[in-house]
């Protein structure tokens, strides 16, 4: 193996220890500060912020204008490709925002609550706050300095929501809180990504070059279909109300935080990996190969869990005001470790400089959850996620194939690995519902029997790890981190060699 292999494997691999350890702090955070002022302020605030988000994420695509990931996949960057990007996003943000603004009563009766209009209006500021720390963000993704990434977003989250978003909810503030505490938070991280990757704002008034706009044309497309993904739904969910809504969303963001904490954490890495080994796709197909057992390894057994006991976690974690979400769960969650398996092949094509594999699945899923969300929204809440499901599924094999045939990476592989991981989950899931069932005929409410839950589960989990990681993360996987033991911390390569007997060598990796 070459010295520019060993390096590559290695930086990915302190990427994702750095994005990781961001990643799991960012979102310990925001479960624990979700959960507070979720039960402060109940479920409609939560939906007039989805209204305003749903419009804000859409602008935001066409703010950042793909550039962003064109400026980590260029091979050679200059001054002038960075201040000609930076003038045309923060120029995007600006009118963005101002559209905004004028169509905010138009909006706010679309989604059938014309006291939004307000909160539709402040919050599409944070379009234009956030553009101006959008090549900073790609510049440091780009060197693949993801420690000054994640601390930038767990600082600004704390500032937002822990310091200002808590009190002036418990302040009766109501959805203020959210609005401000989502705009301190944008203005936070745009200033400490600044700080960490200098450049010059000065603004030069002419277009990025054919490459770059290309190359972001066609991330815009991807990323047009990956918002009807992800916002389809909650419009479909937004005509039965925005308390409806707002259970939707709620249950949502609780489905959907534990798997992006592990993916976004993965995604720039892969990129930025992709991009510096294109013309290396073995490696790519490795690691590849190790992150999705990794990722099944993790989400299987914890979405397994939660859709066996939907209504322990619900209630012992948000409260009665909640219940409505407790139907939406099994489905959720059983969507979520595809979803996740989904969403870090599409990172990997574009690195190898092929966004255009990722487009035509994501197009055709998104084609089919239109039809599928708004049939669902005729029956129920509980139809749109089963209908999520499905959905999810049909995305995952459209894009796995696509991947696959691309890294010459064979389906009965795939499948034995992932059908392992799944063995396991359901395995560990039917035990914690048997623990489950014994501690609620002792009488134990919901909060204390998820606190034991999360204990046990933790606990044999780490047990399993630990006496020999194959069986959670599969052999291939093990014997891919344990080729490059040394750019990972020494307890994790301890516990990784635990359950490794033979010996690793580079070869193995091919094996």
């Amino acid at each position: 193996m070459t010295e520019t292999t060993k390096n590559i494997a290695g930086s990915a691999i302190r990427g994702v220890s750095w994005n990781y350890l961001g990643g799991i702090s960012a979102s310990l955070c925001q479960l624990a500060i979700g959960i507070v002022l979720a039960r402060i302020l109940g479920p409609r605030p939560f939906g007039q912020v989805i209204i305003a988000s749903t419009i804000y994420g859409f602008l935001n695509l066409f703010v950042d204008g793909g550039f962003s990931q064109a400026l980590i996949q260029k091979t050679q960057l200059s001054k002038e490709d960075v201040r000609k990007t930076f003038t045309c996003q923060v120029g995007i943000g600006l009118s963005s925002t101002a559209l905004v603004f004028i169509t905010a009563p138009w909006i706010a009766r679309m989604f059938h609550d014309a006291t939004a209009v307000n909160v539709v209006r402040a919050m599409s500021l944070m379009m234009t706050v956030q553009a101006t720390g959008l090549v900073a963000a790609a510049l440091l993704r780009r060197s693949m300095r993801f420690r000054a990434v994640q601390m930038a977003a767990l600082c600004s989250y704390l500032v937002g929501f822990l310091l200002l978003g808590i009190p002036l909810a418990l302040r009766g503030m109501g959805v203020w809180s959210l609005v401000i505490a989502f705009l301190a938070q944008a203005s936070v991280n745009s200033i400490l990504l600044h700080s960490a990757a200098r450049h010059t704002v000065a603004p030069l008034f002419r277009w990025p070059e054919r490459s770059i706009m290309t190359f972001g044309g066609t991330i815009i497309a991807n990323n047009l279909v990956n918002w009807g993904h992800s916002n389809l739904d909650n419009l479909a969910a937004s005509g039965m109300g925005t308390a409806a809504l707002g259970l939707y969303g709620r249950g949502c963001n609780f489905a959907y935080q534990p798997v992006n904490a592990v993916v976004t954490g993965l995604q720039s890495v892969l990129l930025s990996s992709a991009a510096r080994a294109q013309e290396r796709r073995e490696i790519v197909r490795e690691m590849i190969v190790a992150v999705l057992g990794i990722v099944f390894g993790i989400l299987g057994p914890a979405y397994l869990v939660l859709a066996m006991l939907p209504e322990t976690t619900i209630m012992g974690l948000y409260g009665d005001k909640w219940v409505g979400v407790i139907p939406l769960m099994v489905p959720m969650a059983l969507a979520m470790p595809f979803f996740g398996a989904q969403a870090l092949l599409g990172p990997v094509l574009c690195g190898l400089g092929r966004p255009d594999l990722e487009f035509w699945p994501q197009a055709i899923s998104c084609a089919l959850a239109a039809v599928a969300f708004f049939g669902a929204a005729r029956v129920s809440l509980a139809s749109i996620a089963w209908a999520l499901l499905c959905v999810v599924l049909v995305r995952f094999t459209a894009m796995a194939g696509f991947a696959f045939h691309l890294l010459g990476i064979r389906w009965r592989e795939a499948g034995a690995m992932i059908a392992g991981r799944l063995a396991l989950s359901a395995a560990f899931s039917g035990l914690m519902w048997c623990v489950d069932q014994a501690l609620r005929m002792g009488h134990a409410g919901a909060a204390w029997r998820l606190a034991l839950l999360l204990a046990l589960s933790a606990g044999l989990l780490g047990a399993l790890v630990t006496m020999d990681a194959r069986i959670v993360f599969g052999g291939r996987a093990v014997r891919f981190l344990l080729a490059y033991e040394g750019h990972l911390p020494a307890w994790c390569a301890a516990r990784l060699r635990g359950g490794a007997r033979p010996k690793v060598t580079q070869e193995a990796i091919r094996s």
